[in-house]
């Protein structure tokens, strides 16, 4: 008999059954991807902050470099002044003569 009923139920009734669940899907689904989006937001505010903090270390780690090899020209040029000014005129001919090229 139990399969005489379930072969019997009305259609109507099934569909309203469906779309009931598949409303509920939906909220399911909107609900689900409110969560996702709230720790998508959350995560790349920390990953935006974690950038930024990296490019400021990059920063002062070049200006760090910048002066240290500033530093050392200047003493290598105040030890050694007629080899400074030997290069610095090489380098100004080598740079002429390519010029005219």
């Amino acid at each position: 008999m139990s399969q005489k009923s379930k072969a019997s139920s009305d259609p109507a009734t099934d569909f309203e059954a469906v779309s009931h669940q598949l409303a509920a899907l939906r909220t399911d689904l909107s609900r689900l991807a409110e969560t996702v989006s709230g720790i998508a937001g959350k995560r790349g505010s920390h990953m935006a902050t974690d950038i930024a903090e990296g490019f400021g270390e990059a920063k002062h780690y070049v200006e760090q470099t910048g002066k240290s090899a500033e530093h050392q020209l200047e003493a290598s040029v105040a030890n050694h002044p007629l080899l400074a000014i030997g290069l610095a005129a090489g380098a100004g001919l080598l740079v002429g003569a390519m010029s005219r090229r």
